[in-house]
């Protein structure tokens, strides 16, 4: 990865005042496009996992789901 220059590293306050500086709809323009990134990132994470064959067994997770929301619901009846 290439070294920054001074010019490229940007603190989070001039960031934020950047953002004050925005129109409503640009930020939330702003706030999509991060929300697409991380997606894209946590995707990407899961992408990366199948690849090495770190897996697990859907009907587990559904069973296991099943069960953890059986749970919660006898809690709430108590």
């Amino acid at each position: 990865m290439a070294q920054r220059t001074p010019e490229e590293n940007v603190t989070l306050d001039q960031v934020v005042k950047l953002v004050d500086r925005l129109t409503a709809e640009d930020r939330e323009q702003l706030l999509d496009r991060l929300k697409m990134e991380k997606l894209r990132r946590s995707i990407q994470i899961g992408i990366d996992q199948a690849d090495k064959g770190q897996v697990v067994d859907g009907d587990q997770v559904f069973k296991q789901m099943r069960e953890r929301n059986a749970a919660f619901k006898r809690k709430g009846n108590q």
